[in-house]
């Protein structure tokens, strides 16, 4: 029987977001994208589990708390958005780095 040689798990390829695209789609449905830093880091795209009577402010705190919880827990930053409206439809999210939180070391 062949031993399978040991090999290192690689980190996530998930980059910091910088800024965050949320767009109305319909009743209770809100999607997403948001780009990465320019650290070769990937960014994403998806739905924001919402109720169909939710606000814009909802869906903004909803991905708001997923990217920074996954953020905190991949990178060891904290971040916080500034929102602005692109058209009646869509919103764009800056993101910025929390003010005294810098970026831990890839081994931390």
């Amino acid at each position: 029987m062949a031993i399978r040689p040991e090999t290192k798990k690689k980190r996530s390829t998930f980059g910091i977001p910088k800024e965050i695209v949320l767009l109305a789609a319909g009743e209770g449905v809100w999607r997403y994208t948001f780009s990465a830093d320019d650290a070769g880091g990937l960014g994403g795209c998806g739905r924001v589990p919402v109720r169909s009577d939710a606000t814009v402010e909802d869906a903004q705190a909803v991905i708001f708390r997923q990217l920074a919880d996954l953020t905190r827990t991949v990178h060891g930053v904290e971040i916080d958005v500034a929102w602005s409206s692109l058209a009646p439809d869509s919103w764009a999210g800056h993101v910025r780095h929390g003010p005294g939180r810098p970026l831990l070391p890839p081994d931390a």
